[in-house]
C-alpha cells in the first residue's frame, strides 16, 4: 500500500477506475502506475476466469509469484476476492493450492433505463446477475426538473424496499434516447425530448446520489447488454435496432460498441425513406421514425379501422384518440388477430425493412436484433423486415443475416447500462492466453461449488 491509500476504507481501491483514468493498456508512467495496472490485471483474470490458484495467476499473467501474492492480499483484505476450496490434486504430490475467488457481492451496480415512455431501473452484482427490479410509466416531456429527481427517488425506492445497502452501491449507468456526445456526455438536440438538449444528466444524478454515473444512448447500451448476456454472444458484427416512439440503433462492430466521431451513431430512425413523408421532429420529412414510429403506427391502425374496445378514447375528438392509445394495445389487438393493426404493424415492418436493407448493404451485419415496444409484435413485424432486406440490398450481404427479436426484452438497456459500469471498473472482457505449467492437470477438476465455475 502506498501513502497515498492511507485511509481509504475496505473495498474501496478497486472502484477507483470510476473515478480516474484507468492505467489498464496504458503504459505505466511510475511504480504506482505500474503496481494498479499490475492490481487490474489480477482482478480481470480472476474476474473472468476464477477460481484459480495464485501460482496459475502468475503463471498467466507473467507477473513473479511474490508480486501476485501481494496482490491477492491486497485484494482479499479489500473484500473484493475470496479463498476457499483446494484442488483436487496437486503437483509433484505437493501441498493441494487454495483457489482464489471472485467476490461478485463485494458491490452493487445500478442500471437505469430511461425511455421517453417508460422506466426501468436494475440492482445487479459485480457479475452483473440482476438482484432487484424496478419498472414504470414515465414521460420524458415533463423535462428533466421533473423526470431527474424522480429518477433519483425511484432509485433510492428500489434500495430502500429491497433492503440493499448503499454503501455497497458502486455506480449506476443510465441509457436514455436520443444522440449523446461523446466528449461532453451530454444529450444533443434529442427529437421528442424538448428541454433536454446539453443537459447534464450525469452531472445532476451524481450530486443527487453521490455515486458515479455513466450515460448513453439506450440502443448502444442494449446492444452491449445482448452482446454479453443475450441473442447476439459471440457475435462481432451485429445492429441491435429499438422500435418504439422512437427508431434507434445500436451498432457493433468488430466486437466494439460503434458510436461515430462524436457520439451519435446509429440514428437510424432518420434515415430518410420517403423525401415527401410527413414532418418528423427533427424538422426533416420522411425519416423512418416519423413513419414507422409507435405514434404514426397507432395513427395508421385507426385509419385501418381499429376500434379500441376499451372505451379508453371514447368522448375524444378524433385528432385526439391516437395519442390516448399507447402502442402496446395494438401489438396486443394485433397478436390477437385484429387485421387493422396487424395491417399497421406489416406496413411499419416494409419501412424499418427498408432502412435495414441499406445498413445490411452498408455493414454487413451477422445479426440484427429488435427490442422495443412495437417488437413484441414478433413474426407481424419481422416478416415483412426480413422480407424487405431479402429483396432490396445485396444476396452477399444479406444471405446469412439473422433477424430477430432481442433475447433480453425490457430488461436489455437497464442491464447494458450496469454493464457499462462494470467495464469501467474491471475493462471489457478480454482472452489471456494460458501458459501450460506442471500443474494444469490439477487446475480443471476442483472440490465443492468451485467444479461447477466456468469461463466469465
Amino acid at each position: 500500500m502506498t501513502p497515498s491509500d492511507a485511509g481509504v476504507p475496505p473495498s474501496a481501491r478497486w472502484r477507483d477506475a470510476l473515478v480516474r483514468p484507468s492505467v489498464v493498456g496504458h503504459r505505466a508512467s511510475d511504480l504506482h502506475d505500474m503496481r494498479e495496472a499490475n492490481i487490474a490485471l489480477v482482478l480481470r483474470l480472476i474476474r473472468q476466469h476464477g477460481p484459480l490458484a495464485r501460482v496459475a495467476i502468475a503463471r498467466r499473467t507473467g507477473l513473479s509469484r511474490t508480486t501476485v501474492s501481494s496482490i491477492v492480499d491486497g485484494l482479499l483484505s479489500e473484500e473484493i476476492v475470496r479463498e476457499g476450496e483446494t484442488l483436487n490434486a496437486a503437483p509433484s504430490g505437493g501441498r493441494r493450492p487454495i483457489l482464489v475467488h471472485f467476490n461478485e457481492s463485494a458491490g452493487i451496480i445500478l442500471g437505469a433505463d430511461m425511455g421517453r415512455t417508460h422506466f426501468t431501473i436494475i440492482a445487479t452484482d459485480l457479475d452483473a446477475r440482476i438482484l432487484a427490479r424496478r419498472s414504470g410509466p414515465w414521460d420524458t416531456n415533463l423535462g428533466p426538473d421533473v423526470c431527474l429527481p424522480r429518477l433519483t427517488a425511484e432509485i433510492r425506492s428500489l434500495i430502500s424496499e429491497r433492503r440493499l445497502d448503499w454503501e455497497r452501491v458502486v455506480g449506476v449507468g443510465i441509457g436514455i434516447p436520443g444522440p449523446v456526445d461523446a466528449t461532453l456526455h451530454t444529450l444533443v438536440a434529442p427529437p421528442r425530448m424538448a428541454g433536454w438538449d446539453g443537459v447534464d444528466v450525469e452531472g445532476i444524478i451524481r450530486a443527487a446520489l453521490n455515486i458515479p454515473v455513466i450515460l448513453n444512448n439506450d440502443t448502444n447500451v442494449g446492444a452491449l447488454a445482448e452482446s454479453r448476456y443475450g441473442a447476439a454472444a459471440g457475435e462481432s458484427d451485429f445492429a441491435y435496432v429499438k422500435v418504439g416512439t422512437g427508431i434507434g440503433c445500436g451498432l457493433v462492430i468488430n466486437g466494439e460498441i460503434y458510436r461515430g466521431s462524436s457520439g451519435v451513431a446509429g440514428e437510424i430512425g432518420h434515415f430518410t425513406v420517403d423525401s415527401a413523408g410527413p414532418l418528423c421532429d427533427c424538422g426533416n420529412r420522411g425519416c423512418l421514425e416519423a413513419m414507422a414510429g409507435a405514434p404514426q403506427l397507432v395513427r395508421n391502425a385507426l385509419a385501418a379501422g381499429y376500434a379500441p374496445g376499451d372505451g379508453a378514447a371514447s368522448g375524444l375528438h378524433p385528432n385526439e384518440i391516437d395519442n390516448e392509445i399507447d402502442v402496446a394495445e395494438v401489438v396486443q389487438a394485433a397478436l390477437h388477430g385484429d387485421r387493422a393493426c396487424q395491417s399497421a404493424i406489416r406496413g411499419a415492418g416494409e419501412l424499418i425493412g427498408v432502412a435495414l436493407a441499406n445498413l445490411v448493404n452498408l455493414v454487413n451485419p451477422s445479426v440484427i436484433l429488435l427490442d422495443g415496444s412495437v417488437a413484441r409484435a414478433g413474426a407481424i413485424l419481422l416478416e415483412p423486415i426480413t422480407a424487405a432486406i431479402q429483396q432490396r440490398s445485396l444476396w452477399a450481404a444479406s444471405h446469412a443475416v439473422r433477424v430477430q427479436v432481442s433475447a433480453l426484452g425490457d430488461s436489455a438497456v437497464a442491464l447494458g447500462a450496469a454493464t457499462m459500469v462494470l467495464d469501467a471498473i474491471f475493462g471489457s472482457p478480454v482472452y489471456i492466453e494460458h501458459v501450460a505449467g506442471d500443474d494444469d492437470a490439477a487446475e480443471a477438476p476442483v472440490l465443492g461449488a468451485a467444479s461447477g465455475a466456468t469461463d466469465a
